[in-house]
């Protein structure tokens, strides 16, 4: 077996392959996240890949979810015993093509199942490793944010919202509109707090967007966006209106106790930390002027 290492938001994912896996055409993405292997280190995400079929019992599995954005009805989370396994089907839909990733109830060590025929052509293996990582490092205080953020090279801003809300869109607004700011990352950065400060990070996990950029920037503010007539922008206070606000965009599965309350930790910490804005808007630069503005006021930044 073949091991490579990958830092992702400080967190140390390894993986183990057979040498007939070309990791690297595999997770393309995760380039400038590969760090030099050192096997003192310990991993907090431990991937085996094998091209062997799962030799798994699921007759008596109980069905968590079949509810994916992004597989639609190839998709499959079950939990047997000791395990929770993640299943998504090859487009031919055969029985024989499923990837199946068996992780434990931690999600620290995790097999995936690989299929070959969609091995360097999808991004089976890629959204594996990530719902195994989401799942994993909110026991480090790290979350995973459905989120799209720009930086301007000292602190960054993320954008939240409903899928289709506009939140891309935003973030190239306000590139354009606010000088010196760029796309960090378009769909899963990951936030992390570290005392009393929060930062959030690009990931290998973008959506739609290439911007997989390994930088750790100060998170200032958490800002979601709502499509109004008119802009405005609303403050949330450090409690309940902020918690709210940014629940429906973290990522940890709702059946595993333990996780679940690892997430409710992290927002926590982040509420008291970050502040967290309501931004009703229109798709134009304004909003962006605003928003902008706003948060150099309540940050107080206007000296900086």
């Amino acid at each position: 077996m073949t091991i490579v290492d990958y830092l992702v938001a400080d967190n140390l994912i390894r993986i183990s392959f057979d040498e007939s896996i070309d990791l690297l055409n595999s997770l393309p993405s995760f380039k400038d996240f590969k760090v030099e292997t050192n096997l003192n280190n310990e991993a907090i995400v431990n991937i085996e890949l094998t091209l062997k079929p799962a030799d798994i019992n699921l007759s008596e599995a109980k069905l968590l979810s079949d509810v994916s954005i992004v597989w639609g009805d190839r998709f499959k989370f079950e939990e047997i015993t000791n395990f929770y396994v993640t299943s998504v089907e090859n487009l031919n839909s055969r029985e024989s093509d499923v990837w199946r990733m068996i992780s434990d109830k931690e999600f620290k060590e995790s097999k995936i199942h690989v299929k070959r025929a969609e091995l360097y052509d999808s991004n089976i293996l890629s959204w594996m490793i990530m719902v195994a990582f989401g799942q994993r490092v909110l026991s480090n205080n790290t979350a995973l944010i459905h989120s799209s953020v720009v930086e301007n090279g000292e602190y960054a801003v993320s954008f939240l919202g409903k899928s289709g809300t506009g939140k891309s869109t935003h973030s190239r607004l306000w590139i354009s509109t606010n000088e010196g700011f760029n796309l960090l990352n378009d769909d899963n950065p990951a936030v992390r707090i570290e005392g009393d400060d929060v930062f959030i990070y690009g990931t290998p996990w973008s959506g739609k967007t290439a911007c997989y950029i390994n930088k750790k920037r100060k998170l200032m503010s958490i800002i979601r966006l709502t499509q109004a007539k008119e802009n405005k922008m609303d403050w949330k206070n450090k409690g309940v209106e902020s918690l709210l606000a940014l629940l429906p965009s973290f990522t940890a599965i709702r059946w595993n106790q333990t996780i679940f309350s690892s997430m409710l930790s992290v927002l926590e910490n982040i509420i008291q930390r970050v502040s967290v804005g309501q931004l009703y808007c229109l798709p134009n630069p304004e909003a962006a002027e605003l928003c902008y503005n706003e948060i150099i006021k309540v940050n107080k930044l206007e000296d900086e």
